[in-house]
Formats: structure tokens, sequence, C-alpha cells
């Protein structure tokens, strides 16, 4: 014997319109009309909250939720076609997807475990005996942060997943992607009627079963009279039933990488933090020099330095920006800034770009070989070529890395001489002493600041040039465009080896060079080749797709809502659950649908209608059971709270103001053995000559409770947390249950639920609860 027993009821500021319970802890995500999405302890204790960023000309709607199974990731989709996994501890967004599509439904599915003695493992990731660990980035830029211990390999959350879980994402055009972890795009179904039709059919639900033999959705399609008819549709999915284990390597060894490619993005970030814009602030200083000049007629700067540099006399017009504009305490600014910020991007180019790109090698040069492994991971159709490519993008990354590391040490090496020899210059102007370290300035010193004004300062001056001396060099590394001033490879002699010898370069060997792009735009092609290596599998699972069943649900007219839906899998029997309601709510029954996932050639499927038409309410204080309280329930939702049991929301259907909704619970089993097969016949109608059986005889007195003071809406619920939240009318009330509770705490229960009543007069009611409340205060 079970029970229920209510915990809390609770206001919201703002309409829900969608709810899940983690499966694994007491916290039940939400997401509000406005797209807020909102986590709360079962206490109803807020956890965090995340804003949609919907404005006044546009509100972004949430328009499905689903957890990972081990309850560490939650993913919700936003009407614009965007999908975020986010952290459940911090909200974090850990992974983003776009499939460019409304989102109509999201399931995330793990995969049963398989037996120790049937797997045999055909990978050993050793990649933590050869690579070094990577730390999250901290203010610090270069050193690890003392809180944080978050390694680079991590950063999707991927750390304990042992059985590979897949998130299937159904959308409006009739196509259903899956994605392993939820990142890795494993492939994709058309599940269109007629997929040669411009119409497409919505995807409402999705699911699969979980040895992914299985995937069945339900789908919404519009007739030219704008009605809609509602299918239900399977398909044998060969590919990742198949190789389940290849799958799982495969998308493990994704996410490694997806992970340090966030990594190095965080570095460009950081990087781009530590430039400051003081470096550019001399080479405005000195473009302005160059304007007055320009505007004088009195040549150009490059004859002024020169000059001063051959002949130790300024001009006056030199002096003057020497001592007035440049001055020695900005001379001192400019230098230490440069040092200061030079530094820590070595920091950051030594430590982090470099050390993460050597690993990113190595990640995907396992990906290759498992490509080149045609005999195991063939099937997934991973092209070698597309991964090389890869592989050799990464070394082109790494090659621009080191490249902005010999920029840096030149130009802190020809600021360093620059400034000495300008600082002595002003030193002398101002008839102050000049300490012996500056004053030493040898002959080579010399050639080197002449060889560096040669370099930097001989650009004609040009009015749509925002400077006319290229003295700062890294900010042009940060920029999505060429490089402005690119390094000269002419003097190299490795450079000429490869010119005159090109086969060496279509050899595959040979990293490829691209002198004229700068760091952004490497990483941004690095991540478009690394996206178009993993898709070898994206195409492959539509070949190998077979449609297994299709039937219809029936019509409903334009202005009625969809019908319930819920599925569940049951791993003793292998048997895939389908709960649907036979139109949108109130509705007079369900079908109760089961498919075998085991056999790939089915001869169809089994069928049951279960009602609530005669269901006949007993209250708990009467001992009688002929005491009847209202006839012709109807169904206002359902959601299967385990393999075993569905949960299910009633109304009363007669017409009074009191037609208080009912929560029970009963058990599936029984139904198993009244349920008919159905021939596999296209298109045909799921409920013809399907009994409609009466669920009474199966419900049990103490797993129903009538919802007093209260208009339901929708229902959720969690068999593993043994919790309910039922969503009321207004959408800004819940009431929270806990489920299962043994008969020996009915009584505190009931006590429970007299002290919940007193506290209901505080609570904020609609105006027809009001009404109801007053006519029970005029009765008595």
């Amino acid at each position: 014997m079970s029970s229920f027993r209510q915990l809390e009821q609770r206001h919201v500021n703002t309409e829900i319109a969608l709810m899940e319970w983690n499966p694994m802890l007491d916290l039940i995500a939400l997401a509000t009309v406005t797209g807020e999405v909102l986590l709360h302890r079962l206490s109803w204790q807020k956890v965090w909250s995340i804003s949609s960023g919907s404005t006044k000309e546009k509100n972004v709607q949430v328009t499905a939720l689903a957890w990972r199974p081990d309850g560490k990731i939650l993913a919700y989709a936003y009407d614009s076609g965007k999908i975020t996994l986010c952290d459940v501890e911090n909200s974090e967004a850990v992974h983003l997807l776009d499939v460019h599509c409304i989102v109509t439904s999201l399931a995330w599915i793990q995969c049963m475990q398989i037996p120790s003695d049937e797997y045999r493992p055909i990978y050993t990731d050793r990649s933590k005996e050869f690579l070094q660990r990577h730390f999250a980035l901290n203010k610090g830029y270069g050193a690890t942060s003392n809180k944080s211990e978050e390694v680079a390999d991590d950063f999707k959350r991927m750390k304990g997943q042992k059985e590979l879980n897949i998130l299937a994402i159904g959308m409006e055009i009739g196509v259903v992607h899956l994605h392993s972890f939820g990142m890795f795009p494993t492939g994709f179904v058309d599940v269109n009627i007629k997929p040669e039709d411009s119409q497409k059919d919505r995807v409402i639900s999705v699911t699969m079963s979980q040895d992914f033999r299985i995937l069945t959705v339900m789908l919404e399609r519009k007739d030219d009279e704008e009605r809609n008819s509602y299918y239900f549709r399977s398909y044998f999915i060969s590919l990742i039933y198949d190789c389940i284990e290849e799958i799982k390597i495969v998308s493990l060894k994704f996410g490694q990488i997806s992970s340090l490619l966030t990594y190095l993005s965080s570095t460009i970030r950081a990087i781009s933090e530590a430039w400051e814009d003081i470096l550019l602030e001399i080479d405005t200083k000195l473009h302005n020099y160059a304007h007055q000049k320009h505007s004088l007629s009195e040549g150009s700067i490059s004859d002024d330095f020169l000059e001063l540099l051959m002949f130790g006399n300024p001009s006056d017009s030199l002096e003057k920006f020497l001592m007035h504009d440049l001055t020695e305490s900005g001379l001192k600014k400019f230098g230490h800034s440069i040092e200061l910020s030079y530094s820590n991007i070595q920091k950051l180019v030594l430590k982090r770009l470099q050390n993460v790109s050597i690993s990113l090698f190595y990640h995907l040069n396992e990906l290759r070989g498992m490509a080149m492994w045609t005999e195991q991971f063939g099937p997934l159709g991973l092209e070698e070529s597309l991964v090389h490519k890869a592989v050799l993008a990464t070394g082109s990354f790494l090659l621009k890395a080191t490249e902005i590391q010999q920029v840096i040490d030149n130009s802190m090496k020809n600021f360093k001489a620059f400034f000495r020899w300008l600082y002595s210059v002003i030193l002398r102007l101002s008839d102050e002493p000049i300490p012996l370290e500056i004053s030493r300035l040898t002959q080579q010193d010399l050639n080197f600041v002449a060889e560096f004004l040669k370099e930097n300062f001989t650009i004609e001056y040009d009015e749509n040039k925002k400077t006319t001396v290229k003295l700062e060099r890294v900010a042009q590394y940060l920029k999505k465009e060429d490089l402005q001033y690119p390094p000269s490879t002419n003097v190299s002699p490795w450079i000429k080896f490869l010119k005159d010898n090109p086969q060496m370069i279509e050899s595959g060997l040979i990293f490829p060079n691209y002198p004229e792009k700068s760091l952004v735009t490497m990483y941004s092609d690095l991540r478009k080749v690394i996206d178009s290596a993993v898709k070898g599998p994206w195409t492959v699972l539509q070949e190998t797709a077979r449609m297994r069943s299709f039937y219809s649900l029936g019509q409903l007219s334009k202005s009625e809502t969809p019908p319930k839906i819920s599925h569940i899998y049951c791993t003793d029997t292998g048997y895939l659950y389908t709960a649907v309601t036979n139109s949108g709510p109130p509705c007079s029954h369900f079908y109760l649908i089961r498919e075998k996932s085991t056999e790939e050639k089915s001869s169809g499927i089994e069928v049951i209608g279960v009602t609530f038409r005669d269901f006949q309410y007993v209250p708990s204080s009467s001992a009688s059971t002929s005491g009847e309280i209202g006839k012709n329930y109807k169904i206002l939702d359902l959601k299967f709270y385990s393999k075993d049991t569905i949960t299910v929301l009633l109304i009363e259907d007669f017409e009074s103001d009191r037609n208080f909704p009912v929560l029970l619970q009963f058990s599936i089993k029984s139904l198993c053995a009244e349920l008919v097969s159905v021939s596999d016949s296209t298109g045909k109608f799921i409920g013809q000559d399907i009994p409609i059986l009466d669920a009474t005889p199966y419900i049990e007195k103490s797993n129903y409770k009538r919802l007093e003071n209260i208009k339901a809406l929708k229902i959720a619920v969690s068999g593993s947390r043994k919790v309910a939240c039922v969503l009321f009318a207004s959408k800004r009330q819940v009431r929270l249950f806990e489920m299962d509770v043994e008969e020996e705490e009915e009584e505190e229960e009931t006590e429970h639920e007299e002290s919940i009543m007193k506290d209901v007069k505080e609570e904020i009611f609609s105006d027809e609860d009001v009404e109801i409340k007053q006519e029970k205060d005029e009765s008595l």
C-alpha cells in the first residue's frame, strides 16, 4: 500500500510553461513563458535562474527541457533553434548547439549497462600518460587558481560517462537530430511522412529504446483545411545498435577535442584581455605628429628620427613632440605597460596556447587512427582524409602560436632599445643627468635602432590609414581579418626549400603556413575543419535507418490542443511503452502502446485503450466502497512514473464549479495482459478494433487523491525521486507531492494535510477559486 503526501504549495512570479524533474536529485527545472529557466529544490528554494535575453521586440521562448540521465547537465532549447547544455551546479553553459530550426521535443536516453562478461574494450585512452593537465584559466593569466582544479579536458563535464547516452532533438521540420553525450553529432533521421512535400511534419514527441534499436516519434501534420492529424512512427536504427561501443569511443574523443577547443577559445580571449589599448597610444601619437608635418610640408617623421640618430640634434617639431607630447613620464609609462602586457601574453602563449594545441594534435591523431581502422570504425563513416586535414590545421595553428611568440620577442627587444635611446634624448634635452646604464649606447645598439626606424617609420603618410607607423604588431593577431603587417619569411632557408620542392607540401607531412592570417582566423578555420572531420556518421545514420511502424492517431480541429504523450522503456522486458491521449485535454481515454525493440522485423505493435469514464472517487474518510462522488472522469495529463506505473491527472466531467481534479497512479502490468496486436498497416488508425478498458478495477484506493482548492493544468513526476508536481491552470502556482508514502505514515499525512489547509487562506487564488471558497463559507 502506498499513498501521496502533500509537501509544498508555492506561488511563482511568472507563468510556468515547462517542468522537468532531475532524475538523480531533488531538483525541478522550470521554464517560464518569458523564456527564463529556473532550478528549484524540492523545498522550492531557488538554486539559480537563467534569463532568456528577451527584448521588447521579441520574446524568446523555451520550447523543450531534458536532463542528462546522471542529472548533472540540463538541456534547454529556445525557439531560435539554439540548445544549451548547462551545469546543474552553477548554471554555466558547457556546450552550445544550433539546429537552425524550432526545437519541439528533447529526450535524453541512457544506454543499458553492458554485462562485464560481454564487454570487450577495443580502445583504452592513455592520454594522461603522455599529456600534461591543463587547468582552468583565472585572472592571473599564468598561474593556476588555488580554488579551481577544473581540468580543460573536462570542460564539457564528460567525466564519469561510462555508458553511452544520446540527446534526441525533434524539430518542427520533421527531422530528428541525435547527439551522443549531448554534443557529438551522431546523425539525423528524416521522419516526414512525405519527405518530398514542401510541407513538413512537426515532431511533437521523440524517444528511443535504451538499447538504441528503436527511434519512435509522434508527428503532427496539417491538411489543406488547417486540421491537425497525428501519427505514430518508429524506426529501426541499425547503425547505433551495431556500433554502440564505437560511437561511445568516438564521442568521448570528440568531447576531449571539443573541451580543448573551448580552452583555446578562452585562452585567446584572455590574450585579448591581457593586451592593453595603451600599446597603440604611442602609435597614435606618432601618427598625429606625422599629420602635423604633412600639413606643413616639412618632410616625414622618418627623416626627423634618422637625423636625430645620426647628428644628435632634433628638429624643432621633433623636440616639441618629445618634450610636450611624449614626455619623460609618458615614455616610462609606455615602457612599463608594454613589458607587463607582453609578459602576460607570453605566459598565455607558452603555457596555454602551445601546450593545449599539442594535446589537441594528439587527440586528433588518435581520431585519425580510428578512421584508418576501417574494420572497426568504418561503418561510422569517419573519413581519414578529413581528419588528416584537421591534424594539419592544428599544426598550422601551432605554427601561428609560435609566430606570435617570435613577434613578441622581437617587439620587446625593439621597444626596449628604441625607448632607451629616446629616454636618453629627452633627458639630454631637459639638461638632466643621464644614468650610466642609459648612456651606454654601443655602435651595435645604434645600428639596431637605425634598422628599427627603417623598418617601422618609412611608411608614407596616408589620411585613410589609422597609423603611419607599425610599432605594435600583436594586436593584429587578435582580429578576425588578415594581418596588416605579416612577418617576412623570405630570409628563411626552410621556406625557400619548400618553394623549390613543392612535392614536400603535397606529401601531407608538412604543416601549411599561412603568414597572412591572424590567430583568431586560424582558430575559426580550425573549428570548421574539425566540425567537418567528425560529421562522418551524420549522413550514414539516415541511410541505414528503416521505418518499422506507421499508424494514425486521428484528426483534430485547428483550435484543439495536441494530445498528451509520455514514453518509457522497460529494460527487463525490452519493451518501449508509449501513452498517448486520443485528443487534446480534457479527453476521454488514452492508448497504451507497446513495441518490442529486440526484433528488426516487426509484425506490428500492441495497443489497448484506457478510460476513466466509470471511475468512482471514494473519500479516504469513507469506510464504505459504495459512496460514489462523480462519474465520467476525463484526462488532463499523464506521465509514466516508472517502468511499471503511470500517473494520471483527471478532472470530473460534469457541469459544476467544483469539478476538482484527481491525481492517481496505477500499475500497467495488469493492462499488459489485455494488449491487442495491431497488424503492420501503413497509416492505419491505431484505435481501430481496439477495446477501451475501464481503469477502475486496476486502481487501488490509496493510489488516488482529490486535489482540493485547485484548478490543475499539468503534472511532472519522477519515479526515481518519488515526487510529483501539479501546475495550476493559472500557471503561477504549483503543488508538490511525495509519492509512495508507506501506510503507517497515513495518520501523520492526514495531520500534515490539515495544517496545509490552514495555510490555504494565505495563498493567492484566482477569481473562481475565491467564489468557491465563499460558497463553502455560506453553506457552513
